[in-house]
């Protein structure tokens, strides 16, 4: 069966087909179920960061040419490698007392 393909016109993304979206949301199914189970809370955080956040998190200095990076309007932007920036940005989105 196939569960789904590549193409250069999205250059590491998958096209999933009808059987892969079907385990595809299986899987997150259960991810959702254990993220229930164990207390978690689930976020949603951009795909896209202007490039100042990798640099301040020090990501930039080791992930950067690796990156999918865009100009926009003369500054630079990057797809988000990994989650912490953006979940840094989370937590510093208001005043906490413990």
């Amino acid at each position: 069966q196939e569960l789904f393909f590549f193409d250069e016109v999205s250059p590491g993304s998958s096209f999933f087909l009808p059987h892969g979206t079907r385990i595809y949301n299986k899987l997150m199914n259960m991810i959702k179920a254990e993220y229930f189970e164990r207390d978690y809370d689930e976020v949603i955080t951009p795909n896209i960061f202007n490039l100042k956040l990798w640099e301040t998190s020090g990501h930039a200095a080791k992930y950067k040419e690796n990156m999918f990076l865009l100009d926009v309007e003369g500054q630079e932007f990057g797809l988000k490698p990994m989650n912490c920036p953006a979940h840094c940005m989370l937590f510093k989105h208001r005043k906490r007392s413990y």
